[in-house]
C-alpha cells in the first residue's frame, strides 16, 4: 500500500510539471516578451579605418667595436685563451680582402716521419700472417717488405699491431684502410701509419714574402705571427699537400681578414713554359713535305 502511494505522488507530481510547461508555452507573459525586444533600433554606420603613415627609421651609428671583433648570427667565432695567456678572436670564416693581402706564401714544407706505409700484398685475407708489408724509408729511398711480427735491428724499429679496415659507406662502396703500429727504437715513440696518409713530423718551416720590401719570414708552427709595420699576420693552418696555408691579417681598429695562401709561384717561369712551348711548335714541320725531306 506505502509503495502505491508512492508512484501515485510521483505520477500526479509529472503530470502537474507537465501541465505546467504546456501552459507557459501556449499563454507566454507580456513581460518575457517585451525584454527580448529592442527598446530602441539604432542605424548601421560604417566607420573609415585611417591609413597608417610610413615612417622611416633611422638606426644609429654603431660604436667602435674592440679590435677583431665580429658578429655572425649562425657561426659563432672562436674565442678563447692560448699557451701564452692571450685573448684570441678568431673569426669563423674567411673573409675576401678589399685590397692587397700585403704577402706570399713561397714554400710550405714539413719533416716527413722516416718511414711511411706504402701499401701491401695480402695474399689470404683471413690470414694476415701471410701478408708482406711495404714500408719506405725516407733515408735511403729503399722499400722494406716485412712480416707482420717483423722485428728490424737495421733499421731499429719493431712491427706492433697490423690490421686492415673494410667499411662498407652507404653507398656500398667498400672503403679499406691499412694500419701499421710500430715501435721505433731511435726515437723511442710508437707510431701509428697509414697506407694513404703521409706521417709528418711536428717540425715545419713556412716561408712567407712582403710584397712591397721582399722581406721573407718564417715561421715554424701554427697559431704564430710576424709583423709587418703595425699588420699582424698569423698563420692558422697549413696544408702541405696541396701547398696551401690560412693566414689572418690583423689591423689595427679593422676587423680581421682571412684568406687561404697557395704557394706562390712568379710569372717568370710560365713565361718561359709558354716560350719554350712556342718554340718546339715553331721547329716542328708545318707540312707533310717539309716531314718527309726531315728524313734525308
Amino acid at each position: 500500500m506505502k509503495e502505491l502511494n508512492e508512484k501515485l505522488i510521483l505520477s500526479i507530481s509529472a503530470l502537474l510539471l507537465i501541465v505546467g510547461l504546456g501552459f507557459n508555452f501556449l499563454y507566454p507573459s507580456q513581460m518575457s516578451i517585451e525584454a527580448k525586444a529592442p527598446k530602441v533600433i539604432k542605424e548601421y554606420n560604417s566607420v573609415d579605418i585611417p591609413e597608417a603613415l610610413a615612417v622611416n627609421a633611422e638606426w644609429p651609428v654603431a660604436k667602435e667595436q674592440a679590435k677583431g671583433e665580429m658578429f655572425d648570427l649562425f657561426t659563432p667565432p672562436e674565442i678563447y685563451i692560448n699557451e701564452n695567456g692571450e685573448f684570441v678572436f678568431r673569426p669563423p670564416y674567411a673573409v675576401i680582402p678589399q685590397g692587397p693581402f700585403g704577402i706570399q706564401l713561397l714554400d710550405a714544407d714539413k719533416d716527413l716521419y722516416r718511414f711511411q706505409l706504402e701499401g701491401y700484398v695480402e695474399e689470404d685475407r683471413n690470414d694476415q700472417n701471410k701478408t708482406i708489408i711495404l714500408v719506405h724509408s725516407v733515408a735511403d729511398g729503399k722499400s722494406l717488405r716485412l712480416k707482420p711480427d717483423a722485428h728490424d735491428t737495421d733499421y731499429k724499429f719493431k712491427i706492433l699491431d697490423w690490421r686492415i679496415d673494410r667499411n662498407f659507406g652507404e653507398d656500398m662502396n667498400n672503403e679499406v684502410i691499412a694500419w701499421l703500429k710500430i715501435e721505433d727504437y731511435l726515437t723511442d715513440r710508437i707510431i701509428n701509419l697509414r697506407h694513404d696518409r703521409n706521417f709528418y713530423e711536428d717540425r715545419m718551416q713556412i716561408a712567407f714574402k712582403v710584397d712591397n720590401t721582399n722581406e721573407i719570414f718564417l715561421l715554424t708552427a701554427v697559431d704564430t705571427s710576424f709583423f709587418v709595420g703595425d699588420i699582424e699576420y698569423r698563420l692558422d693552418s697549413v696544408d702541405v699537400e696541396n701547398g696551401t696555408a690560412s693566414v689572418t691579417k690583423l689591423i689595427p681598429d679593422v676587423d680581421p681578414i682571412t684568406e687561404l695562401l697557395s704557394i706562390y709561384q712568379p710569372l717568370e717561369d710560365s713565361n718561359e713554359t709558354k716560350t719554350s712551348a712556342t718554340n718546339n711548335q715553331s721547329n716542328e714541320p708545318t707540312t707533310i713535305e717539309e716531314a718527309f725531306n726531315s728524313f734525308f
